[in-house]
């Protein structure tokens, strides 16, 4: 059995900005070598193109591939209505979200044994029923569907962000403006630096809406570990 583990998705995964997950399983499982190849900003497109890429080109035989991807498709088009001047790339319409990852799915099954978790989509602001969150759920329906179909695991973060959210006075804050994201950087890169941003915010599980503090994170450690506990 490979002892690789690669983990690839979008910022919630790369970790630079909030608190990163993936350093939380490692504290979990330390006999395995992780590959993280999160990147801030990629798409549901973008993040299946590197993971082929990868599957072709790298040495290393994964025994375990976790994707976190689809948060930017919503968010990109959100942010480019908030702030005119930004240039974004193209997104995948939500409603062919599932025909994508099914499309992927199927690529990646023929190019390497590994066992693939796919995580669903946490929040996108702390506001339950915020049309932002309705197309999160959209999403993750598409997610679960077709994963079951390919039989993947699934780690269903999303139920567990809701519960909290949904019980929660959570604020409106999120992503207020691009400074605050370039401070946020520098600011949250420990636990508890990260959770005095959450407080001032009056935000649970997230500094600004989206990327994750010490409890989000938590949150995606348990639900992966969950699975990783069965196949490791």
């Amino acid at each position: 059995m490979s002892n690789y583990l690669l983990f690839i998705g979008d910022s919630i995964t790369e970790g630079k900005l909030g608190i990163n997950f993936v350093d939380m399983i490692k504290c979990r499982y330390p006999d395995y070598c992780y590959h993280n190849k999160g990147k801030g900003g990629d798409t549901l497109l973008e993040v299946i193109e590197r993971l082929v890429k990868i599957l072709k080109e790298d040495r290393h035989q994964y025994f375990v591939i976790v994707i976190e991807a689809g948060h930017n498709d919503i968010l990109l088009p959100y942010i480019k209505q908030r702030w005119s001047f930004m240039n974004i790339k193209k997104v995948t319409p939500i409603t062919q979200m599932g025909t994508l990852l099914d499309q992927s799915l199927k690529t990646i099954s023929s190019l390497t044994t590994a066992k693939i978790i796919l995580t669903t989509l946490s929040c996108i602001g702390e506001i339950y029923n915020s049309q932002l969150n309705q197309k999160r759920r959209l999403i993750n329906e598409q997610i679960e569907r077709v994963g079951y179909k390919y039989n993947t695991h699934i780690a269903d973060v999303s139920t567990a962000f809701d519960e909290i959210i949904i019980n929660s006075s959570s604020s409106s804050y999120f992503l207020d403006n691009p400074i605050n994201l370039a401070i946020d950087y520098f600011r949250s890169k420990k636990s508890r630096w990260a959770d005095k941003i959450s407080g001032r915010r009056n935000l649970n599980l997230t500094i600004d809406g989206a990327h994750l503090n010490n409890k989000g994170a938590q949150i995606y450690c348990r639900e992966i570990s969950k699975i990783l506990d069965n196949l490791l």
